[in-house]
């Protein structure tokens, strides 16, 4: 059984409609589309990637934009201290530190080609490897609220996670 057998693709995820919208604790709410992505400072990371459920994919190259270069654009309120980032699905979500979160990586492209929706295109969250949980990489980013308190039952991503594994 392939990867997309065991978790296919949401029906909720449309990559033709694909928006990221960035709002919460800012003061410039903004909505991204590829082109808008495109227009920013790219950066490339090659690592591995360890999933919980057993299975290693190595030496992936994943090249994207700065999370950082996204919040610079939406001027996060004084007190923000973390960021909700959702995948189309609805059900998705991840919370990070701030300084975390900027860190990261917000892919379009793995190995040399457009990140295809069966890896999370038309963009996926890719934290830095130090400390890096494999349900912290987010699939089908859709959204990332800035918060001035932790999120509480907005971080669903490691409990959903983790799940699969049963």
């Amino acid at each position: 059984m392939t990867e997309l057998e065991r978790h296919p693709v949401p029906a909720a995820v449309d990559v033709e409609g694909w928006a990221l919208a960035v709002d919460g604790a800012v003061d410039h709410p903004i909505e991204l589309d590829r082109s808008d992505l495109e227009s920013l400072p790219s950066v490339s990371l090659t690592d591995d990637f360890a999933c919980e459920e057993g299975w290693v994919a190595e030496d992936l190259t994943w090249r994207g934009v700065r999370v950082d270069a996204i919040l610079d654009r939406v001027d996060p309120v004084p007190g923000s201290e973390y960021g909700l980032v959702s995948a189309m699905d609805g059900d998705y979500a991840c919370s990070f530190p701030l300084d975390r979160l900027r860190d990261c990586v917000l892919a379009v492209e793995l190995d040399g080609a457009e990140l295809g929706v069966a890896h999370g295109g038309p963009a996926r969250l890719v934290p830095p490897a130090d400390g890096r949980d494999c349900w912290e990489s987010v699939k089908w980013v859709a959204g990332i609220r800035l918060l001035e308190r932790a999120p509480t039952d907005g971080d669903t991503a490691r409990d959903h996670a983790l799940s699969r594994l049963d």
